[in-house]
């Protein structure tokens, strides 16, 4: 057919043209490997939808410790009481409740709690900073989708980075909270200040380096079994968001779940890290020396004293503070799934004892030819073969006239008289000049 021109009735225009050409390149480019189905492409993230900042993240996870510092607190004296006792004390656990109740009553495991407040709300925060940032930087963004070696890795560093900004305020907590009556957070840094310096603060960095792997095993172990979690819930029929979106509950459990595994592997470490950092006479020694003093003096499971306690309060202490962080915190963006593939269609399995079908006149003419010669019927060969070439004459006769009609169109652009449609032109029956 002939293509309309300006001035007549529009059907197509150039910019049409241009953008069925556009999506036809699109859409070749997105062939995988020639093999004719669409490759799967990401879905758009949700129109007007920002990711939450930094901040809010780390102001979150601060609120969740600062809680769970505050309810768990007696827990914690309890736990440092059993893990520095000497090789003698028998008493264990609920012993040091009971002696504690007894000296001081309830107040006496509240003991330093401002210290430590002030403590865990730096060290959250620090925490959650580097957090936040190191995986926006390194990562894709969406945790579950970063490899587990990776996540690790990156989980490792974060906390390296954490310890070294506030290993400071925890030897003040610790050694605050053991001190009779408990001076304060100033008082205790003067004193650890006089004794050794600037230095002082830092005992037992090199065992807190060593210990990020504590709290990286954790968090690696939760967005491993949130994402076993998701995939369960999508086995049962709901779908990819629904499944993602995980209540305060499923996090608090997966979260005490891998704390508890996380302090089983690395406790004799924890352990020899309080020593060093709350006993004068083990604040030189290395974490070799003073496992092997335990065990000469208390056995192996020495290295295991306090474990109970320790267990206590780490679990539900990271239970309660992920599980309020979740709560209070902004929701992290979920990586939309990719669209689905389109099936292949599928090769028949049975052998096709001939060719496609195909529909092509000359070859339909030829075969009817063939036909009428193997029957012997000749009579309307010469027919038949006039009636085709008039159908050609015709045809060629009609591409004739349509362009007759465009010449005529550019001959009267070029005079000035006017653009006329093809249709005008082909009404007129004068010879073009």
């Amino acid at each position: 057919p002939v293509p309309q021109l300006p001035g007549s009735s529009p059907s197509f225009n150039c910019n049409d043209l241009d953008r069925i050409k556009t999506e036809l390149e699109h859409l070749q480019q997105s062939r995988n490997g020639g093999r004719g189905h669409l490759a799967p492409a990401p879905r758009p993230p949700p129109a007007g939808v920002k990711r939450p900042s930094v901040l809010a993240h780390a102001l979150s996870g601060a609120m969740g410790a600062v809680l769970a510092e505050v309810v768990l607190f007696p827990v914690d004296t309890i736990k440092l009481r059993t893990q520095t006792a000497t090789a003698g004390e028998t008493i264990g656990f609920f012993g040091h409740v009971v002696n504690i109740m007894r000296e001081k009553g309830i107040a006496g495991l509240y003991q330093g709690i401002s210290t430590s407040v002030l403590k865990e709300s730096v060290h959250s925060f620090n925490y959650w900073c580097f957090h936040e940032v190191i995986f926006r930087c390194l990562s894709k963004g969406d945790n579950s989708k970063t490899s587990t070696g990776k996540r690790l890795f990156l989980n490792l560093i974060i906390k390296q980075l954490n310890w070294v900004c506030t290993v400071p305020f925890e030897v003040i907590s610790s050694v605050n909270q053991l001190t009779p009556n408990s001076p304060g957070f100033i008082a205790t840094a003067m004193l650890l200040y006089k004794q050794g310096g600037v230095g002082y603060f830092y005992r037992g960095l090199k065992l807190s380096l060593v210990l990020a792997i504590n709290p990286a095993i954790m968090n690696t172990l939760i967005t491993t079994f949130l994402r076993a979690a998701a995939l369960f819930k999508m086995s049962q029929g709901q779908d990819y968001e629904t499944a993602r979106d995980h209540s305060s509950a499923a996090i608090g459990t997966a979260t005490g779940v891998a704390k508890f595994i996380a302090t089983l592997a690395t406790y004799p470490i924890i352990r020899a890290k309080v020593l060093q950092q709350t006993t004068i006479s083990r604040k030189e020694m290395s974490p070799f020396k003073i496992w092997a003093d335990i065990v000469k003096v208390e056995g192996v499971l020495g290295l295991y004293r306090g474990l109970l306690a320790m267990s206590y309060k780490t679990v539900l202490w990271n239970a309660f503070m992920m599980a309020v962080k979740n709560r209070l915190g902004p929701k992290r963006l979920a990586t939309p799934p990719l669209t689905p593939v389109p099936m292949a269609p599928m090769t028949p399995s049975a052998i096709f004892m001939g060719r496609d079908a195909f529909n092509d006149e000359t070859a339909v003419a030829k075969l009817d030819e063939i036909v009428q010669h193997l029957r012997g019927d000749r009579s309307n060969k010469m027919e038949n073969k006039v009636q085709v070439l008039e159908k050609q004459i015709g045809s060629v006769s009609e591409e004739m006239r349509d362009i007759k009609g465009l010449l005529q169109c550019l001959v009267r652009e070029t005079s000035g008289g006017g653009l006329a449609s093809p249709a005008a032109a082909f009404a007129s029956g004068s010879p073009a000049a």
